[in-house]
C-alpha cells in the first residue's frame, strides 16, 4: 500500500497580495518569492508544516458556511491564547469559538481571506 503526506493546501484569490498579507501578519506565515505560470501569479506561503499555494487563477464565488466538499483545514498551536490575541490584534473575523471540546481540545474558526476557513486547535 502507497504511503501518503499531505503536499499542500491551495488557496485561489483574486488578490494574491492580500491572501499572502493576511497568513503573514494573523499567523506569521513565510513566504517563497511569487512567480508567474499561465496567466496566474503563485506564491507558496508556509504556516509550519503546512504549505498553502496561493493563486490568482480564474475562480467563482463561494458562501461561507457549510458545504459538501473540503470545508475548512485545522491548524495545531501550542499557544492558543497567544494565537486568538495577534487574531483578534490583526482583525481577523473569529466566526466560532473559542469553545473548549469534550474531546479535550479546545477549538474556534476563523475567515480567512475568500471565505477560506480555518480551525485553531489546541490540546488542552
Amino acid at each position: 500500500m502507497p504511503t501518503y503526506t499531505l503536499n499542500h493546501l491551495h488557496h485561489e484569490t483574486r488578490d494574491v497580495d492580500s491572501a499572502v498579507a493576511f497568513y503573514q501578519k494573523v499567523f506569521g506565515a513565510a513566504s517563497e518569492p511569487p512567480f508567474e505560470r499561465g496567466g496566474a501569479t503563485w506564491v507558496r506561503v508556509h504556516l509550519g508544516d503546512v504549505a498553502i499555494m496561493v493563486t490568482n487563477r480564474p475562480c467563482t464565488d463561494n458562501a461561507l458556511g457549510r458545504y459538501q466538499g473540503l470545508d475548512h483545514f485545522g491548524v495545531m498551536t501550542d499557544d492558543f491564547e497567544a494565537t486568538i490575541a495577534a487574531i483578534q490584534k490583526e482583525g481577523a473575523h473569529i466566526w466560532f469559538g473559542p469553545t473548549k471540546l469534550d474531546t479535550g481540545m479546545r477549538i474556534a474558526f476563523v475567515s480567512g481571506p475568500d471565505n477560506v476557513k480555518i480551525e485553531l486547535m489546541e490540546k488542552v
